[in-house]
């Protein structure tokens, strides 16, 4: 091993006196004193207006609990039933006067276009040939049928066929609620044409 010379410490310059701790402390204390008590004041302040403020909406709150409370206990005091039983009563009756009308005059057009049939297989006889006239007459009894058959019930056994027949066969009622539908929206639009 190879022996290295040591070196010598660099000489400084005299050394800087330093302060003592305690003494920088203390200095910085006593200029923090004037800052530490502005906050306190402000900190003071600041809770005293929100004391105040919440002094304030006390009674506000309370009185919107109040009124919350009284109107829980006025919508749980009325009986809603007994309002809505006679408008839904009223409604069914208007449904089914309106039905009872829909079903006289559906079975006076029945009526009336069976005799049109009817009056009308003379001509189709004369024209077409009386196998066709015999058509005409037979769909004129079946309409003439289905209006007796109508007049003869009255809505709510139409209303139990109605739905055993859309319970049978949805995919028919479905395809007869969108042709009458169809029917109903160009007989409104020709009546919107003329007007």
């Amino acid at each position: 091993m190879v022996d290295t010379p040591e070196t010598q410490p660099a000489k400084r310059g005299r050394p800087a006196k330093v302060k003592p701790v305690d003494d920088t402390m203390a200095a910085i204390a006593v200029k923090a004193e004037p800052l530490k008590t502005a906050a306190t004041e402000k900190a003071a302040a600041a809770e005293t207006a929100a004391k105040s403020l919440s002094d304030q909406i006390a009674p506000i709150k309370e009185q919107a609990e109040k009124a919350a409370k009284a109107a829980a206990e006025k919508l749980n005091a009325v009986d809603w039933k007994a309002h809505i039983d006679p408008i839904k009563e009223q409604a069914g009756k208007t449904a089914k006067s309106a039905a009872g009308i829909a079903k006289d005059k559906t079975g006076t057009a029945m009526q009336n276009l069976s005799k049109l049939i009817a009056d009308t297989a003379g001509t189709v006889d004369a024209k077409l040939g009386p196998q066709y006239g015999d058509y005409a007459r037979q769909a004129a009894e079946q309409v003439a049928g289905a209006a007796n058959s109508l007049d003869s019930k009255d809505v709510d056994a139409l209303m139990a066929e109605a739905r055993d027949f859309v319970r049978k066969s949805p995919a028919v009622a479905i395809g007869a609620a969108a042709v009458v539908g169809f029917v109903l929206m160009r007989l409104a639009k020709g009546s919107d044409d003329k007007a």
